[in-house]
């Protein structure tokens, strides 16, 4: 396949008018022309797929039910997004049902592989608790919440039933045990601060210990304030990987101008931190086991209307963002290479690049990034 006259994001981050070549044996982008299908490209900005390394759900399909066909679903449909691989997340929940979940990931997997499915890449399981704080818990289940002894316990019993298909922990840092877990398992897993009271310097002894990362940051945390700067200033403060939800209701949009010049540009990660709801008409659906009314582009729960996870996805955040103001070179690069490099192992997947030897997954938008038009998968 030739895609001819396209602006093609180089590995600089700049975008630069030139033909991109796929082996369609392979699946992988070629130095050498090759025959096959033609695309005019002209007049459109050709970007990497993009990695969602935060996701419960869409399109009517919840991970935490622990069903594998509609995780095989879910893979089919996430290209619609610009997806090309995607860290499919848990809520807190039961440890038989978490390993209900490792099960239908895993059989989703044996699924996309025998069809040999055009989908997005499964990459692993993220846990979203149950080691969190009940202070900011949020629409997290309370009475599934344990202490990171029994987490160490349940995190054997994954590993010892699914071998290397954890990536990512989720952890608040102020629970007791919680920097004996860090120094532990630090090695082997992304482990990321989360629904947390933590002050300024307890986030900042987690990191010390081998945390590496915050989730959807400013969101179920203290907030950083003049004189008490919180797990964002902590994180700030050691280069931590900030993962951002950036639908301008879960942060304003103002604020995401700031953190696009406040966090580096190698640590900026978008995350959709979505539920089943995304890609849905309005209306009300299960988060977890939580009744959420999904109205107008926002999740409400709970007497307050509360948020709920989100209905957004990763093409319409980056379009938010350029839109927003931030940078196009940090949106682009905190969409597609560097979640990838917060993962364990990330650089070895090939993907989050449109140079020769990666896997060919392509996203066009209009020139300007003012919205998204379609994505080719050719991934083998």
């Amino acid at each position: 396949m030739i895609i001819s006259g396209g602006y093609v994001l180089n590995d600089d981050l700049e975008f630069e008018q030139k033909d991109l070549f796929i082996d369609e044996s392979t699946g992988l982008f070629s130095d050498v022309p090759a025959g096959g299908e033609f695309i005019d490209a002209r007049g459109e900005a050709l970007v990497p797929g993009f990695i969602d390394t935060h996701i419960h759900g869409a399109f009517g399909f919840d991970v935490s039910d622990g069903n594998a066909r509609d995780i095989v679903s879910m893979a089919k449909l996430l290209p619609k997004f610009g997806v090309m691989a995607f860290l499919p997340t848990t809520m807190t929940l039961s440890e038989d049902r978490i390993m209900k979940v490792f099960e239908a990931v895993s059989k989703a997997q044996e699924i996309l592989e025998a069809e040999k499915a055009s989908c997005a890449k499964i990459l692993g399981v993220r846990l979203e608790g149950p080691m969190l704080s009940s202070s900011h818990a949020g629409v997290q289940s309370e009475k599934d919440l344990i202490f990171p002894d029994e987490g160490k316990e349940l995190i054997r019993k994954v590993e010892e039933r699914f071998p290397g298909m954890l990536k990512m922990i989720d952890i608040a840092p102020e629970l007791e045990g919680a920097f004996d877990l860090i120094g532990e398992l630090s090695d082997r897993y992304v482990i990321s601060l989360a629904h947390s009271s933590a002050d300024y310097e307890t986030a900042s002894e987690a990191f010390r210990k081998g945390a590496t990362s915050v989730t959807h940051l400013l969101n179920a945390m203290e907030s950083c304030t003049k004189r008490s700067p919180g797990i964002p200033g902590a994180a700030f403060d050691s280069n931590a990987w900030c993962e951002v939800i950036c639908d301008g209701l879960h942060i304003d949009p103002t604020v995401l101008r700031i953190l696009g010049k406040v966090i580096p540009d190698e640590r900026f990660i978008i995350i959709s931190d979505s539920m089943r709801g995304a890609g849905m008409p309005d209306g009300n659906y299960l988060l977890g086991d939580v009744p959420v009314e999904v109205k107008n582009g926002r999740t409400y729960y709970g007497e307050f209307g509360n948020l709920a996870g989100s209905v957004t996805n990763m093409k319409d955040e980056v379009i938010n963002l350029i839109r927003f103001g931030v940078d196009s070179r940090k949106v682009l690069r905190g969409a597609t290479f560097n979640p990838l490099m917060r993962l364990k192992g990330g650089k070895d997947l090939m993907m989050g690049s449109l140079s020769p030897g990666n896997k060919a997954f392509v996203n066009f938008f209009r020139r300007d990034m003012s919205s998204f038009l379609l994505c080719y998968n050719y991934m083998r």
